[in-house]
C-alpha cells in the first residue's frame, strides 16, 4: 500500500510539471527580454519599469493584472489581444503607459477603461472593436495615433482628455453611430480622413480653440482656407466659400445627400475621399452628388476624392494636373468626361467600374496613366452560387489618344479599342502641303509663260526696227546717190584730180 501510495504521489508530481510553468514565478527569473514570464492567462516579458503583457493565453479574462509578482505591468504589447472575444468590460489598471500597436484589434469588448496614465497609444490599437458604445480618453493622453479607432461602429461617443493635441489619419474613421465631436481647445492637428465617413455626425464644436471653428456645421481652421470635417445633415447645393484653399481627406463623405457642388477657383487640392462615402454596412449607402462645378484653379484631385458618387458628367477645369487613383471609381451614371490638356497624371482605377461610361478622348499631355484608369469594371464569372466578381473591360468602351503619347499606350497594352486623334489632321495636312505645292507649281508655270509671252513680241519689234532702220538708211543712200548737184561735185573733184 505503502509503495502504490508513492507511486501515485510521483505520478501526479509528474503530471503537475507541465502546469506549475503557467503559474507566477519569480521576478529574478527573467534575465532578459526575451525570456518570458506566463501565469497561464497571460505572458509577460520585462521592458523599462516592468512587464509588458506580450500575449493573452486565456480564453475568457475578467481583467488586466496591474501587478505581477510586485512588479507593474506598464505596457500591454503588439497583438496581445488580436481577436480576443473572452471579455466583455476591459479595465486596463493605471499601471499601464503603453499600449502598443494593434493590440486590442478586433476584440469584443462591450465597454473599455483607459489608464489614467495612459501616454502611449499605438496605431490601430483599438480597431475593429466594433461593439465599444463609449470611450472616455484620459487627460495624459496627447495624441490619437492612426487607425485607432478605426471601425468602432458602435462607437455612440467620445469624450477627448483635456491635454489632446493631436488625432491622426482615419483615427476615428467609419465609426458610423458616432453623432457629436466635442473638441478640446487643446487640439492643434487633425489628419486626413480622422473623422471620415461619420454617417451619424450632427453636431460639431470647438469651442475655446484656436486653431479651428465651425460654420453651419462645418469644420476649418481658423483662416478658413482648409475644411476637415461637416456634419451628415448637409444636403442639396453646397457651394464651397470663396477663400478656400484645400478640402482634407474624408471632409464630406459623411453628407451623403448634397446633389451639387460649386467649387470657388481659390480651391487647388481635394484630398483622398473628400466627398466619396464607400460604406457598405447596415447605414451604408452612396452619395446623391450628381454635379460638381469646377472652378479653374484646381490642380489636384486627390485617391477616391469623388468615388461612389452620382455624378453623371464631368468637365475638368483646364488648370487640373493630378487624378488620383479611383478618383471616380464606382461612379455609376458617369457617361461623359472633359479631360483638359495640362493633366499629366490619372491614377490607377481612376474611372474603374464606371459602366455607363463608353469612351474618353485622353490628351497628349497625360503622361502616365495607371492600370485600369479607364475601360474596367467588375463582371459575373459564373452562375447561381458559383457566381463571382472578376476584373473585366467595359463593354463598347474606346478612347480617342494622339498617336506617339501615354494614351496609346495604355490602349494597347490594355486592349482597349482606340482611334488616334490626330492620323487625320496630319493625312489631310499632307494632301493640303501636296495641293499647295501643286498650285505653286502651276502659279509658277504660268508665271514663266506669261512672261515668255511678253519677251517674244519684243524681240520682233527690235527686230522690225532695225529691218526699218537699215531700209531707211539703204533709201537714203539712193536718193543721195540720185540727186543732180551731189553728182555736179562729185564731176568736179574728180576732173580737178586729172588736171594735176
Amino acid at each position: 500500500m505503502k509503495i502504490n501510495k508513492i507511486i501515485a504521489a510521483l505520478g501526479a508530481a509528474v503530471f503537475m510539471l507541465p502546469a506549475s510553468s503557467a503559474f507566477a514565478a519569480p521576478a529574478s527569473a527573467l534575465e532578459g527580454p526575451d525570456d518570458t514570464l506566463s501565469d497561464g492567462a497571460f505572458e509577460y516579458i520585462t521592458v523599462d519599469g516592468g512587464y509588458k503583457i506580450s500575449k493573452c493565453s486565456a480564453t475568457i479574462i475578467t481583467k488586466i493584472p496591474a501587478v505581477v509578482n510586485g512588479v507593474a505591468v506598464v505596457a500591454i504589447g503588439e497583438n496581445a489581444f488580436t481577436g480576443f472575444t473572452g471579455i466583455d468590460d476591459l479595465v486596463i489598471p493605471d499601471s499601464v503607459k503603453t499600449i502598443e500597436k494593434n493590440a486590442f484589434y478586433g476584440c469584443s469588448a462591450t465597454s473599455i477603461t483607459l489608464s489614467k496614465n495612459l501616454k502611449t497609444l499605438g496605431e490601430g490599437a483599438f480597431t475593429d472593436c466594433r461593439n465599444i458604445t463609449e470611450i472616455k480618453l484620459p487627460d495624459s493622453l496627447t495624441e490619437i495615433p492612426e487607425s485607432a479607432f478605426r471601425r468602432c461602429d458602435g462607437l455612440t461617443k467620445v469624450e477627448f482628455g483635456s491635454n489632446l493635441t493631436t488625432v491622426s489619419d482615419f483615427a476615428f474613421y467609419e465609426c458610423t453611430r458616432l453623432e457629436k465631436l466635442e473638441l478640446p481647445p487643446t487640439l492643434t492637428t487633425i489628419g486626413d480622413q480622422a473623422f471620415g465617413e461619420l454617417l451619424s455626425l450632427t453636431d460639431i464644436t470647438a469651442e475655446g480653440s484656436s486653431t479651428f471653428t465651425v460654420t453651419d456645421g462645418i469644420l476649418t481652421d481658423k483662416d478658413k482656407k482648409e475644411i476637415y470635417c461637416a456634419v451628415s445633415t448637409l444636403s442639396g447645393d453646397l457651394r464651397i466659400p470663396d477663400g478656400t484653399e484645400v478640402i482634407r481627406g474624408g471632409a464630406f463623405s459623411a453628407a451623403a445627400s448634397i446633389e451639387h457642388l460649386f467649387l470657388p477657383s481659390s480651391v487647388t487640392e481635394i484630398r483622398e475621399g473628400a466627398f466619396s462615402c464607400q460604406f457598405t454596412g447596415e447605414l451604408g449607402y452612396c452619395s446623391k452628388l450628381k454635379s460638381v462645378d469646377f472652378a479653374n484653379g484646381l490642380e489636384t484631385i486627390g485617391d477616391s476624392a469623388f468615388a461612389y458618387t452620382s455624378i453623371e458628367s464631368l468637365s475638368l477645369p483646364t488648370t487640373l494636373i493630378s487624378i488620383g487613383s479611383c478618383a471616380f471609381n464606382g461612379c455609376y451614371a458617369l457617361n461623359k468626361v472633359i479631360i483638359p490638356n495640362g493633366v499629366e497624371e490619372i491614377g490607377e482605377r481612376a474611372f474603374f467600374d464606371c459602366d455607363k461610361l463608353k469612351k474618353v478622348a485622353v490628351p497628349k499631355s497625360v503622361e502616365e496613366i495607371g492600370d485600369m484608369a479607364f475601360g474596367f469594371t467588375w463582371v459575373s464569372s459564373g452562375e447561381g452560387e458559383d457566381a463571382v466578381l472578376e476584373e473585366g473591360k467595359v463593354s463598347g468602351f474606346k478612347m480617342s489618344v494622339p498617336s506617339g503619347s501615354a494614351a496609346k499606350k495604355y490602349a494597347k497594352k490594355s486592349g482597349i479599342s482606340y482611334t488616334v486623334t490626330d492620323y487625320n489632321l496630319l493625312k489631310w495636312a499632307f494632301i493640303v502641303l501636296c495641293f499647295a505645292l501643286l498650285a505653286a507649281a502651276v502659279v509658277f508655270g504660268c508665271v514663266l509663260m506669261s512672261r515668255s509671252r511678253k519677251k517674244a513680241p519684243r524681240r520682233v519689234r527690235q527686230a522690225q526696227k532695225r529691218e526699218k532702220e537699215r531700209a531707211e538708211e539703204a533709201a537714203y543712200k539712193t536718193l543721195i546717190d540720185d540727186d543732180p548737184d551731189k553728182k555736179d561735185e562729185k564731176t568736179e573733184k574728180a576732173s580737178g584730180k586729172k588736171k594735176k
